[in-house]
Parts: structure tokens; sequence; C-alpha cells
């Protein structure tokens, strides 16, 4: 922010070039949990089941083997959303912070997919995960800050001038 401010360079322009590189970087990063044998999701058969050696398993869930590999899931959740965010930023004109409100938005709802398929212990708020409840909260934010930005660029531009004034 400092580095933005000296030097004049427009910050919601530079988090919007950056989004998507996030998200890439974080679906990278998540191969973390495979390797620790952390943060998986609930037992399952299915074929792509991560198996769990025993003394990661949680207690209560000795007798299993295999579980959802939640890692995975939010991996491909995470390099999908950076695809897209390239895709919508193009074909809606999204700009001034919207790509990044964006990543924000689609982050969050793919946490509340992914947490409610985890089993680890959680503080749980009116019987939900807080992680969940913070994704829900932090995500609809966002939703309502692209809706009011993208409003707000609309009310910029005049009948007789349809390109968009720069602030």
């Amino acid at each position: 922010m400092y580095a933005c401010k000296k030097y004049k360079i427009n910050l919601p322009g530079i988090a919007d070039a950056l989004a998507p590189g996030i998200i890439l970087g974080q679906a990278i990063g998540r191969f973390g949990n495979y390797f620790n044998q952390e943060l998986f999701g609930s037992p399952t058969d299915l074929p792509w089941g991560l198996e769990i050696s025993y003394a990661h398993r949680p207690a209560g869930f000795e007798s299993f083997t295999t579980f959802h590999p939640t890692f995975l899931y939010e991996s491909i959740w995470c390099a999908s959303v950076a695809l897209f965010l390239i895709w919508a930023g193009k074909k809606f004109e999204l700009k001034n912070g919207q790509v990044f409100a964006l990543y924000i938005a689609m982050y969050c709802l793919g946490r509340v997919w992914i947490e409610a398929l985890r089993i680890d212990e959680a503080n749980h708020i009116l019987g939900l995960r807080l992680n969940v409840l913070t994704s829900l909260a932090v995500g609809f934010a966002s939703v309502f800050w692209i809706y009011r930005s993208r409003k707000a660029q609309n009310t910029l531009k005049t009948p007789e001038n349809t390109h968009e004034i720069d602030n």
C-alpha cells in the first residue's frame, strides 16, 4: 500500500492483476496438506480417497483408512477460480478492485463447500463451523462490494459518451 501511494500506482488495479496468481499459489500450497496428512475430509470409499496413516486419524475415525482429499478439492477449486477470474475480468470489464473482490467471493464459496466435508476440530457458532460463518460473511461483503462498485461504474457512463471515466 505504501509503495502504491508513494509511486501513485492504483492499488485496486494491482490487486486485480495479482488475484489470479494469488489463488493459483493457494492451489499449489494446498499440497502441503497432503504431505502433512492434515485437513482431510470425512471417510469415503471413493476411488480417489486419501489414505491417512493411523497416527493422523482423528479420534472416533481410527477404523477408517480413506478420507476425502479436501486439499485436492480445494486445489482444483482454486485453479479453476484463477482461470475464471481471468475470463470474467475480460468478459465483464472488471476493474478497480472488482477482480480481487470476485476472487474473495469465489474463494469463500469454495471454503463453505470444503469446510462442510472436514472432520477436524473447529469452533462452532449456531451449529456451523466458524470458518463457514466467516466465509459466508466475507463472501457476501465482497459480492456487495462488487455490486456497489459496478453500480457506481455504470453511473459514470453518460448516454452521449459510452466510455467510462477513470478516477
